[in-house]
This record gives structure tokens, sequence and C-alpha cells, in this order.
């Protein structure tokens, strides 16, 4: 019996679906782009936060420090800073 193993997204375009996913779901909804800055759409503040980089972290199978949603405030910022970090 073989196993078949996902490979995770690696490029910002393969993490900006996966990011706003979790986004949403901790928003719980998902009214908003993937160039709005999270702690300026309805929801998202410090706490949120942390659970989006908690999620994305366990999605990925790595450490994710709440710093880069910090810096890095969009679905597409963020999708590109976890790619460059090589995380994914």
């Amino acid at each position: 019996m073989t196993q078949t193993q996902s490979i995770p997204p690696r490029t910002a375009d393969e993490l900006r679906p996966l990011i706003r996913a979790v986004w949403e779901r901790t928003l719980g909804h998902a009214e908003f782009t993937d160039d709005d800055p999270f702690m300026s759409v309805h929801g998202g503040h410090s706490l949120t936060a942390v659970q989006v980089m908690v999620e994305l972290s366990q999605e990925l199978g790595t450490r994710l420090p709440v710093r880069l949603i910090m810096r890095h405030r969009t679905v597409t910022a963020l999708a590109a800073a976890v790619s460059e970090q090589g995380a994914a």
C-alpha cells in the first residue's frame, strides 16, 4: 500500500489561496481583498493575527513568527514573505 503525500505550497501564488482561506476561517468572513491590510479588515486584530499564524504554521508544518503578519499585512505580501523565507 502506497501513501500519497501532498506537496506543500512553495511559491507566493501557491500560498495565496491557503493564506486567504486561513484568514477567512479566522475572521469568519470573506469580505476583503488579497491587498487589504489584515488590521483594516473587520475582525483583524492582534489576537486574530496570532490565530492566523498558528494555523498557517500547522498547515505548512513549520513555525511562522507573528511578526510576519505585522510586517507583511496583506494576503499577497504575506504569501511572498512566507515563500521567500522558504518556510513553505
